[in-house]
């Protein structure tokens, strides 16, 4: 018989805080990106409106997500969706009209489609921790507590718990 330990909640954590440190990065990357953009187009501030939302957003979703926000690390997931759909609709466009160059380089590919990934990779594992079924000893020690049942005990470990009270082992 196969016995699944859950992590506690301290270690599944961990991986939300490398989460938020490649959040910082996107910020970074993206705060750069933007204030040369703005730089190259005259000063605009236009052009930073989109770049400092995302930026907010990212801040957001991050620190709600190391907090265990289940919502947060849905909206990161999204929001990585989104720059890797971005990044794949920017490539597919590129190539079909000669007119809209597009580079691909190191950064790029880094910023948009690896700190994405790596993101939405360790989100999907921390809402499979936060979203798991409780197991059988979980269920029936809530169920104990809620209703007590002195006499009647059934169950998939009812023989394993007999020969335990046999052996003279306590729980």
């Amino acid at each position: 018989m196969t016995t699944l330990v859950m992590p506690a909640p301290e270690e599944s954590r961990r991986g939300m805080d490398v989460v938020y440190v490649l959040c910082l990065m996107q910020v970074a990357f993206l705060l750069l990106g933007a204030v040369g953009e703005q730089l190259l187009m005259g000063g605009n501030p236009l052009y930073l409106a989109v770049p400092l939302v995302k930026v907010v957003l990212l801040f957001v979703f991050a620190t709600k997500a190391v907090k265990g926000r289940r919502w947060a690390i849905v909206a990161l997931l999204v929001a990585q969706a989104i720059t890797v759909g971005g990044f794949a609709l920017q490539y597919v466009v590129g190539g079909l009209l000669p007119m809209l160059d597009f580079t691909v380089n190191l950064v790029g590919l880094l910023t948009n489609v690896g700190l994405p990934l790596a993101v939405a990779w360790l989100c999907v594992s921390e809402l499979r921790v936060l979203t798991r079924v409780p197991s059988y000893t979980e269920s029936v020690a809530a169920l104990s507590a809620a209703a007590p049942q002195a006499s009647r005990r059934e169950g998939p470990f009812l023989a394993l718990e007999q020969e335990q009270e046999r052996a003279g082992v306590r729980r």
